[in-house]
């Protein structure tokens, strides 16, 4: 499978760069991908995969429960591992290796220092498209199916978050929330809400 990772997050910039809007994001980047090879697309398919298992742990999702105010999901969580990814390789990167620096995240000190409950549906932090962009880009260029495809190449894409190994726990606790992601505990006014 022939995309390269840089070509990979080239392409998840260009389409910030093409728009803020997820919905122009994903039809900007559906488009793209369909003009390459297939092999490019399942390619991008995997390393999207790829890019979401660095983010799949529960402390990532307690992280997301965290911001979402205790509005996240199994469901919501794959797509706001989605989101994660298209705010780029370096904001990837720092999440895969600390949750917590969700905290340094500019979108996400913006969001919570409105709160969840002022959040129009487009502020939500999850992008739900962006899991389906290879398939429809593969259909488009082919004809046929992406997961098929990838079937015959032996990756089973990923569909949900989890499952989870090691440690789990009360996402609702705010001892736990306080531990596990101080930063992030106290931008979203837990120390507050604690108290």
């Amino acid at each position: 499978m022939g995309m390269d990772l840089d070509v990979f997050w080239a392409l998840l910039d260009q389409s910030a760069s093409a728009s803020s809007d997820q919905h122009e994001r994903r039809v900007w980047l559906t488009s793209r991908l369909a003009l390459l090879p297939p092999g490019d697309i399942c390619g991008f398919e995997t390393l999207l995969s790829a890019s979401r298992g660095r983010v799949n742990t529960f402390l990532h999702w307690h992280a997301a429960y965290v911001v979402c105010d205790g509005l996240c999901s199994a469901d919501s969580f794959f797509e706001f591992q989605s989101w994660v990814i298209g705010l780029g390789r370096e904001v990837l990167a720092s999440v895969a290796a600390s949750p917590d620096a969700l905290a340094e995240v500019p979108a996400v000190r913006t969001l919570l220092a409105v709160g969840a409950q002022s959040w129009p549906d487009a502020a939500w932090p999850l992008w739900e498209g962006l899991s389906g962009v290879a398939r429809e880009a593969f259909f488009l260029a082919t004809g046929r199916s992406l997961d098929n495809a990838l079937a015959i190449l032996g990756h089973v894409p990923v569909t949900d978050a989890g499952p989870f190994t090691g440690e789990v726990w009360d996402l609702d606790s705010p001892v736990e929330a306080a531990v596990r992601l101080p930063r992030l505990w106290e931008l979203s006014g837990g120390l507050e809400e604690a108290a």
